[in-house]
C-alpha cells in the first residue's frame, strides 16, 4: 500500500514521471549496496528477531510520514529520504525472510511453499492498493499512512510465532569478511546460479517499470485519480495471486527452467499490450494476465535458486539476489524520463520489448536453463527445522532426518543438448 501511496505522493507534489524514477532508486541504491551484508546478518543471527526488528523500523518510518501529511508538512525530500531508508531495512528483512521458508517445509513443498508466501504477498496488493484508493479520498492520505503503521505492527506480532531458527554454531561461524565472501564464491562457482540470476536480473531492470509508472497511467492516460491507482495495482495482485496458486500446483513439474522463462515472456507480451490500451476495464484485465506471468516467472526462479543453494549460504546468495533490485533505477529512470518526452504508454512498451527479447534470447541461447529440472524426493515428511528439533532431542539420526527432509537435486541439461 505505502509502495504505492508515495508513487502518488510523489507524482502529486512534482507533477512528473521523473520523481517517480528517484523514488525507485531511492530504495533500490541502498539494496544494491546494503543488502550483501543484509545476507551475512541473516545467516549469522536469528532470523525471527531481524524480522521483527527490521519491521518494527519499517512501520516507525510509515508513522512518520501519516505526521508529516496530517500537519501539512511533507515535502518531496521527505519521500526520498523514508524510501531511502526503506530500502536500507529491507536489505536485511527480505534475505532472512527468504531464507527462512525452505527451514519451514519439507523441500519436496517448497515451490509450493513459496508460491503461497508469494500469493499472500499478491493478496496485500490486491486488498491494501483498493482499500488505499477507497480510504484516501473520506480520509487522505495521511491517516491511510498511519492504517499502515498499524498493519505494520499487526505483522510484527505475528512474528513472534515463528520458529528461532538460524543462528550459526559457533564452530561453523567464521569472521564476518569470510563469511561475506563465501556467498559470492559460491555463485561463482555454481554456474547454475549464475544463470537463474541473470535471468532474476531482466526483471527489476525491464518489468519493474511498470509498478513505477503505475500512477502516471492512472491520471494521465485514464483519468481514474487515486481509486484507479487503487484497481490497477490490485489488478496486478489479482494475476499475482492467480499465478501463486498456478505455480503452487506445478510442484511437481520437474522443467522449472522452461517453465520460469515461459512466466516471463507472458509477462512482456501482458505489459506491451498493456502499454498500447486507452481502455481502462481491458487494462485491468491485461494487468491480470501479466500478474500471472510475472508470478510464474519469480515464484519458479526462487524455488530453483533456494532448492540448490545449501542452507548455511542461502541468506547471503538471497542478498546478492536481492541486489539486482538496487539496479531497478538503470530501467526506471531511462523509462521515466521517455515518459514524460513521449508518453507512458510507447515508454513501458520499449521497456516490455527488451524484456521479452531477453528471456526469449535466454530461452534459446541457454540449454542448461532451459532444461533445468528439480527431481525431488516425494518421501520428504518434515521440514528441516523440525528434523533438527528431533535430532537434538536424540529421537532421530542424522541420516534419518536428511532422508525425511527430502533431497532436491539440480538437474543438468539432458546429453542430447548439452549446455552452452
Amino acid at each position: 500500500m505505502q509502495q504505492i501511496l508515495r508513487g502518488f505522493l510523489a507524482y502529486d507534489i512534482t507533477g512528473n514521471a521523473t520523481s517517480l524514477a528517484w523514488m525507485a532508486a531511492s530504495v533500490a541504491i541502498p539494496m544494491l549496496v546494503v543488502a550483501p551484508f543484509g545476507g551475512v546478518t541473516a545467516d549469522r543471527v536469528n532470523k525471527r528477531t531481524l524480522l521483527i526488528v527490521t519491521q518494527t523500523v519499517a512501520a516507525i518510518a510509515s508513522l512518520v510520514i501519516a505526521v508529516l501529511i496530517i500537519t501539512g508538512l511533507i515535502e518531496f525530500w521527505h519521500l526520498v529520504t523514508i524510501s531511502f531508508a526503506t530500502g536500507l531495512v529491507f536489505s536485511f528483512n527480505m534475505p532472512a525472510r527468504q531464507a527462512l521458508v525452505p527451514s519451514l517445509v519439507p523441500q519436496h513443498k517448497l515451490m509450493n511453499a513459496i508460491s503461497l508466501q508469494m500469493g499472500g504477498m499478491n493478496l496485500t496488493r490486491i486488498l491494501a492498493p483498493a482499500a488505499g484508493g477507497l480510504l484516501a479520498a473520506p480520509l487522505g492520505i495521511g491517516w491511510v499512512y498511519a492504517i499502515t503503521f498499524v498493519l505494520f505492527m499487526v505483522a510484527v506480532a505475528s512474528e513472534f510465532h515463528l520458529p528461532k531458527h538460524g543462528m550459526l554454531s559457533q564452530n561453523e561461524r567464521k569472521s564476518f569478511k569470510e563469511d561475506f565472501t563465501a556467498g559470492f564464491r559460491y555463485i561463482a562457482q555454481e554456474p547454475t546460479i549464475r544463470l537463474l540470476m541473470t535471468a532474476a536480473l531482466v526483471m527489476p531492470l525491464f518489468g519493474f517499470p511498470l509498478q513505477q509508472l503505475l500512477p502516471v497511467f492512472a491520471e494521465d492516460v485514464f483519468d481514474r485519480g487515486t481509486l484507479g491507482l487503487g484497481l490497477l495495482a490490485a489488478a496486478m495482485g489479482i494475476g499475482g495471486l492467480a499465478g501463486a496458486m498456478v505455480s503452487a500446483n506445478l510442484e511437481n513439474q520437474p522443467y522449472k527452467g522452461r517453465l520460469m522463462l515461459l512466466g516471463g515472456i507472458i509477462m512482456g507480451v501482458f505489459i506491451i499490450a498493456f502499454a498500447a490500451t486507452p481502455i481502462f476495464p481491458l487494462a485491468l484485465v491485461l494487468l491480470i494476465a501479466m500478474g500471472v506471468g510475472q508470478m510464474l516467472f519469480q515464484a519458479t526462479n526462487n524455488t530453483a535458486i533456494q532448492s540448490i543453494v545449501p542452507a548455511e549460504v542461502r541468506g547471503r546468495v538471497m542478498s546478492v539476489m536481492m541486489m539486482s533490485f538496487g539496479l531497478m533505477p538503470l530501467g526506471v529512470i531511462p523509462v521515466a524520463i521517455l515518459s514524460d518526452r513521449i508518453g507512458p504508454g510507447p515508454a513501458l512498451a520499449i521497456s516490455a520489448t527488451f524484456l521479452f527479447g531477453a528471456l526469449a534470447l535466454l530461452w534459446g541461447s541457454s540449454a542448461r536453463l532451459r532444461n533445468l529440472r528439480l527431481d525431488v524426493a516425494e518421501a520428504a515428511e518434515l521440514s528441516p527445522v523440525r528434523a533438527a528439533q528431533l535430532v537434538a532431542e536424540g529421537k532421530l539420526t542424522q541420516e534419518e532426518a536428511d532422508r525425511m527432509t527430502g533431497k532436491v537435486v539440480a538437474g543438468r541439461p539432458s546429453a542430447l543438448e548439452p549446455g552452452r
